[in-house]
């Protein structure tokens, strides 16, 4: 296509001009054009070489033309003469039977500006649809059916997405902001629930087992059960105190004296005429429980919280 252009260039420019006059010439390549489809307008301009010349460019008016692209050549310049030339690519979407297109130069002075045109062109527009008839039936109708399925891409609408993330999160925030402490104890409640219930479970089932056959071993497991199930529920250490210092740290007597009576069957090797101080160790875990969930509930409806004992060590749920 280049060779094309650059051919038509030299025929409308072969000839050498010793005036000292700008001489414009300009015409379409093609003779007809398309709707939507680019054509070619040469533009050629020879001229003094210290004259200075400037081509249109994509801000000008083609009308009836749009502008796509153009192609500018380089200057050439022999014994005082110049040649530019330039070539344009233009769409039509007008379907006027012929369409006419004259681009200027211009001629740079100090003060104003010479505007050059040269001859106009024209070109024919070429339908792809001949013209119908006035009456044509159905079966007549140039028309193409086509019943295949078209799989269209889909397109993945990423903006959307990423808003309603945002809201959602906006959302959460607000939620969490609002009820986040209502959330937090709702959740306290059910854990101190869930553990309790295993603990229950855990320690009905080595209390039965020693009623089956008393065990020091069992015995010392099951006191360790209920220990561990303590200090996780008062938040402090049963498992590192003696009975001697729980007994201090405001454990109640009856407790105190079950404890006792289970460390003279581990350590002292006595067997015991019965379990109730297991039974005992039981009723004081139910007790630190329900003390505990009254004052998660209470938090979870705003409710001031529940008055507890105070100790040296720290604050505890024991049952009076």
């Amino acid at each position: 296509m280049r060779s094309g252009f650059t051919i038509v260039i030299l025929l409308c420019s072969g000839f050498v001009a010793h005036s000292q006059q700008v001489t414009v010439r300009a015409g379409f390549v093609q003779d007809s054009v398309q709707l939507g489809v680019p054509l070619h307008y040469y533009l050629v301009a020879t001229y003094p070489s210290h004259y200075q010349v400037v081509f249109p460019d994509s801000t000008f008016q083609f009308t009836p033309f749009e502008f796509c692209s153009k192609k500018y050549f380089p200057t050439h310049t022999t014994e005082g003469i110049s040649y530019d030339s330039a070539v344009y690519s233009l769409v039509s979407f007008e379907i006027d039977p012929v369409q006419t297109l004259a681009l200027p130069v211009f001629q740079v002075q100090k003060k104003d500006s010479l505007v050059l045109w040269p001859a106009s062109d024209t070109v024919f527009f070429s339908a792809l649809i001949g013209p119908m008839p006035d009456t044509l039936s159905i079966n007549q109708l140039p028309l193409k059916s086509n019943t295949e399925y078209l799989n269209v891409r889909w397109i993945f609408n990423y903006p959307i997405v990423l808003i309603g993330i945002a809201v959602l999160l906006i959302a959460a925030v607000c939620v969490w902001i609002i009820f986040g402490k209502r959330i937090r104890n709702y959740f306290k409640v059910k854990q101190l629930t869930k553990k309790h219930l295993a603990f229950l479970n855990q320690f009905t089932q080595s209390v039965n087992q020693l009623e089956k056959d008393f065990s020091i071993k069992v015995a010392e497991q099951t006191t360790l059960i209920w220990k561990n199930y303590m200090e996780h529920l008062c938040r402090i250490p049963f498992t590192k105190y003696t009975t001697f210092e729980l007994k201090k740290s405001g454990l109640p007597a009856t407790t105190v004296r079950s404890l006792v009576e289970i460390d003279r069957m581990v350590y002292g090797g006595f067997a015991p005429a019965s379990l109730a101080s297991f039974q005992q160790l039981k009723e004081e875990a139910e007790s630190a429980y329900q003390q505990a969930l009254a004052e998660t509930t209470a938090k979870l409806k705003q409710e001031p919280k529940a008055a507890t004992p105070t100790t040296h060590l720290t604050p505890t749920p024991w049952s009076k």
